[in-house]
């Protein structure tokens, strides 16, 4: 209940603070999300007053009058929050629909546009829906969508179906753009996500109530408890996505909010829309706590398992079903939602270590300096340990890869591997050729790396006092290695140095000093990644885990560039036995001083018609043949 507070402010602002409801830490979170220093206070009655005119002051009254009602702290029936502050305080013209109160445009926006990239198309069987990427490598969407191809025999252990896999396709980023700003919108080419061989992670279906069609009770929440069911099924990816969290609401909020639906439903003629967006609000709870909610978005077929979001994009839950028939003209709340909060604290249990994303091509420059694509033939173990290196809880033997090698076995197009991981999943990226670095000192090239980031150099001068040794140990590799993490930020930075085998040219001796120094400096640079491509050195012993050594292509790793990532094995297994026919007498040239020459060339004999090969056994092995 709001309490009075003192006389000693002005009446307007009493005649605010004493229609808001005095729950301190909870006006202290909103101060804080909106950047308003809290104040400091003696009497606790002065504090509400004293946080209106904080928000005054830094001009976020209206911010912060929004965001007390969205958290029910204001209370009814006491001053009207749009004419009582009169000229000295911010006023709202029209605070006549609380459950859509204005927000900050931009931060907005860009919320949507960072909530757009989490949701995706889900093609299960002869259904479609949508759903929502929740970790890396897990999605959740509605159970009904894929009820089909789950076995839920024994209801205990639900199991996906023989071939289920293959029926299952889930794509990001089917959505359209104006490209160009003022051309019409162009739709842009979605993103499949494999599904791991055991896809399914978790399965509670819905009730039989919530199946029935036609006497479908929109308000009934018969046989659902605090453990559900809550028409869920959670989807394990075989590869990490792109992933920046949304949030999620936490405790909802009990008058009616504004939500936000994005989704893929159809299009009425058998065809499936972009990702469209949907604005409604929730107008009620089934159950307490929630088990169920009932909102006013639009949606219809396809819709299933969409995000529902509220005005901050803050995950409430998951879009589940509507009524088939309604009331034309009617806005009331005539869909139901799964509440996000009874189920999100699973997620963490559900999560498999994550495996490394597939780089299955990747774009470089020909010799007259046209833009090619290039199948990536093996290098598995490269990728695994690039991943490992971006994870943001590696290790410092972890963020350096020294990558060692005999000459064609690609000690080069490591960058090209780093780049496309770098680009897919966020943070700077820089790479260097030190064979062009022979005349370089310690600072020319510390200079070159800042500048390659298209950063500010080291503010640092040497002494010529000391031995290159310590200046560089001292002074020029902490002073670079400090560049570096700035440039990192939150998203890290990795630093590819190559050519350190060249036969022509090798970079000078206080290159590789200050190299060395920054191995040493990796501790202390948790954002720092670094990248040594034909390293001629000893490492320190702590990084020893550091080196890959690497291997000629094989059979096996020419015949998995055909295979779309996360296929069944025998998939593969069918196809190694072709390619070594097509390598014949051939074979034991990858062990040669061109392997990737003669890989390539098999490859590409294949090119022709192992499409369709693979599109008959993908058949043969969903129909359950040998």
């Amino acid at each position: 209940m709001a309490i009075p507070v003192t006389e000693s402010w002005a009446p307007e602002v009493l005649a605010m603070a004493n229609s808001i409801t005095r729950d301190i830490p909870r006006i202290r979170a909103i101060l804080d999300h909106l950047g308003i220093r809290n104040v400091d206070y003696e009497d606790p009655a002065d504090y509400v007053p004293s946080a209106i005119a904080q928000a005054r002051g830094r001009g976020k009254l209206v911010a912060f009058q929004a965001a007390l009602a969205k958290a029910d702290l204001i209370t009814d029936g006491s001053v009207d929050i749009n004419g009582t502050l009169a000229d000295r305080l911010a006023r709202l013209h029209s605070f006549v629909a609380r459950a859509h109160l204005p927000v900050d445009a931009r931060v907005a926006a860009r919320r949507l546009l960072l909530a757009s990239d989490l949701v995706c198309r889900i093609d299960a069987g002869h259904r479609h829906g949508t759903g929502l990427l929740v970790t890396p490598t897990l999605v959740a969407t509605a159970a009904h969508l894929v009820s089909d191809l789950v076995d839920a025999t024994d209801p205990g252990h639900p199991a996906p179906r023989a071939g289920s896999t293959s029926r299952i396709h889930v794509t990001f980023g089917d959505m359209t753009d104006l490209l160009d700003g003022q051309a019409p919108p162009t739709r842009l080419k979605p993103i499949p996500a494999p599904l791991a061989d055991s896809w399914l992670a978790l399965y509670s279906p819905p009730t039989a109530e919530e199946t029935a069609g036609e006497t479908f009770d929109l308000h009934t929440v018969a046989g659902i408890g605090a453990d559900g069911p809550w028409d869920l099924a959670i989807l394990q990816l075989a590869e990490a996505q792109p992933f920046l969290p949304m949030p999620p609401c936490g405790d909802l909020p009990r008058n009616p909010f504004q939500i936000h639906v994005l989704h893929h439903p159809d299009d009425g003629m058998g065809g499936v829309l972009p990702l469209l967006w949907s604005v409604g609000r929730v107008d009620g709870h089934l159950g307490d706590p929630p088990v169920r909610l009932l909102h006013s978005a639009n949606t219809s077929d396809g819709s299933s398992g969409a995000p529902v979001f509220d005005a901050e994009f803050r995950v409430v839950g998951l879009h589940q079903a509507g009524l088939e028939t309604r009331p034309a003209g009617d806005d009331a709340a005539f869909n139901r939602a799964v509440p996000m909060s009874p189920w999100s604290s699973r997620l963490e249990s559900l999560q498999l270590a994550e495996t490394a994303p597939s780089v299955t091509t990747v774009e470089k420059l020909d010799g007259h300096g046209n833009p090619v694509t290039r199948a990536v033939i093996g290098r598995l173990g490269t990728v695994e340990r690039i991943w490992r290196g971006h994870s943001l809880e590696a290790t410092a033997p972890e963020r350096l890869i020294a990558v060692v090698g005999e000459p064609g076995l690609g000690l080069r197009f490591t960058h090209h591997l780093v780049h496309a991981v770098v680009t897919r999943y966020g943070g700077a990226y820089a790479a260097i050729d030190v064979a062009n670095c022979q005349r370089d000192d310690a600072m020319s090239f510390a200079d070159k790396v800042a500048g390659a980031f298209a950063a500010a150099p080291a503010a640092y001068a040497p002494t010529g006092l000391t031995t290159r040794q310590r200046e560089v140990r001292s002074h020029t590799a902490p002073a670079l290695s400090e560049t570096l993490r700035t440039v990192a930020g939150t998203g890290g930075a990795w630093l590819v140095l190559e050519g350190f085998d060249s036969t022509a040219a090798r970079p000078s001796g206080a290159v590789v000093d200050l190299v060395r120094q920054l191995i040493l400096e990796l501790p202390d640079a948790p954002g720092v990644r670094l990248v040594l491509a034909g390293w001629q050195e000893t490492l320190p012993s702590e990084f020893e885990p550091s080196i890959e050594f690497l291997e000629a292509p094989s059979a096996e790793d020419i015949a998995r560039t055909f295979v779309p990532p996360g296929s069944e094995p025998p998939l593969l297994q069918a196809l190694v036995p072709m390619v070594r026919d097509v390598l014949g007498g051939d074979e034991p040239a990858l062990r040669g001083p061109c392997p990737y020459v003669i890989a390539e060339h098999a490859r590409s004999r294949m090119a022709g018609y192992v499409e369709s090969l693979i599109k008959a056994l993908m058949e043969q092995q969903r129909d359950g043949g040998p």
